[in-house]
């Protein structure tokens, strides 16, 4: 139940294993709501931060900071900037510790979310990426759960999809389809799944 360098470098590199399928399903989901090129934004942040795994250093929250600064470069997107600043501001929060607990990992999420709504704009039940981390974060919060934390993360974000797939989206171009919305899932939800899935794979941490 520990999140180490090592851990988020396997993430990463089983990731980017899967990023063509990634690309391809987000780039359909976002067809229907956007420009369809959430999957290209997505892949692009990937690679860029599968490029510099070999030297990640072992603190946690430098390597997470790493990432950020990664994401950040590699796409001027909207839902790169969030990953970014959600990255910085959660790696900010375990700086120094090379070995981070499920406390840890919900202080993380507390800082992303908080940082996120303040600078982007968003919040809770607008139908974002930012619904998938405030689900995730509210999972690992509950005491006595049981589950690895990628376990109850990849739930946790499958479940916040279900549940706003039926409603309309509040923010982004995708409002602009207004009752249209209602029925499809946000891509940057979707997001949050599929990479998810694709670090999870092969692993119980």
């Amino acid at each position: 139940m520990m999140l180490t360098t090592a851990i988020l470098v396997q993430s990463i590199q089983r990731i980017a294993e899967q990023v063509g399928a990634i690309r391809d399903c987000l780039n359909d989901a976002d067809a229907k709501l956007g420009d369809a090129d959430t999957g290209m934004t997505v892949a692009r942040m990937i690679e860029a931060v599968h490029g510099v795994v070999a030297g990640l250093p072992a603190d946690v929250g430098a390597a997470l900071a790493q990432c950020g600064r990664e994401c950040s470069r590699a796409t001027g997107s909207s839902l790169g900037s969030v990953i970014a600043m959600g990255l910085t501001a959660a790696g900010r929060t375990v700086r120094g510790q090379e070995a981070v607990d499920r406390v840890g990992v919900t202080q993380m999420l507390a800082a992303a979310t908080a940082t996120i709504e303040e600078r982007s704009g968003a919040t809770r039940g607008d139908k974002t990426v930012l619904d998938s981390l405030f689900a995730i974060y509210d999972a690992l919060a509950v005491p006595g759960s049981s589950g690895s934390l990628r376990q109850i993360a990849v739930e946790a974000a499958d479940t916040a999809l279900e549940v706003f797939r039926p409603r309309e989206a509040k923010l982004g171009r995708a409002r602009m389809y207004g009752a249209k919305s209602a029925g499809l899932d946000d891509p940057g939800m979707l997001a949050v799944c599929l990479v998810l899935a694709a670090a999870r794979e092969r692993s119980t941490t």
